[in-house]
């Protein structure tokens, strides 16, 4: 079975991937992951319970509200949790152990110019290896018709005499 892999980051972002992948996943009967990753605080605890952080109220919430929206759009949704040191090389694992096709990552605005982007450029080289797509929601989705942007300025009030 086709997989969709959705990173979980701040909802508003998650919620927008997830709508996406929901509506490939519906179009393509491909099952949607959601992955909550853990940055351990130091690389020997991963594998421990030292690694291991419970979902918050506001989280659970949240996989709750995501379950919902597969559900509404008839989607597969399996949730995975993975222990990471840094979040986008435990994405391309994650993309890698699943045998996802497509991959929504949230990639944060850096204060140092084109570390984002070189960010970006990585995890596409690295997920590229196994023909995956990347999709960080910050650039059109190809293959996607845009519609053409229209201005419409309101024309002149005449003066009333």
């Amino acid at each position: 079975m086709k997989t969709i892999l959705v990173q979980l980051s701040a909802r508003p972002w998650t919620m927008q991937a997830l709508h996406l992948a929901c509506a490939l996943a519906r179009n393509t009967e491909a099952e949607v992951i959601l992955l909550r990753l853990m940055q351990v605080r130091h690389p020997s605890y991963l594998g421990t319970e030292f690694g291991y952080a419970s979902p918050t109220r506001q989280e659970a919430a949240d996989l709750a509200d995501y379950g919902a929206t597969a559900e509404d759009y008839g989607v597969s949704l399996a949730l995975r949790e993975m222990q990471c040191v840094t979040a986008l090389n435990a994405v391309a694992d994650a993309a890698e152990q699943t045998g996802s096709e497509i991959v929504f990552a949230h990639v944060p605005p850096s204060r140092i110019p084109y570390w984002r982007r070189y960010q970006i450029w990585s995890l596409e080289r690295r997920l590229s290896t196994g023909r995956r797509q990347l999709f960080t929601l910050d650039k059109p989705v190809s293959g996607v018709d845009q519609p053409a942007a229209i201005t419409i300025k309101p024309a002149p009030v005449a003066a009333h005499k």
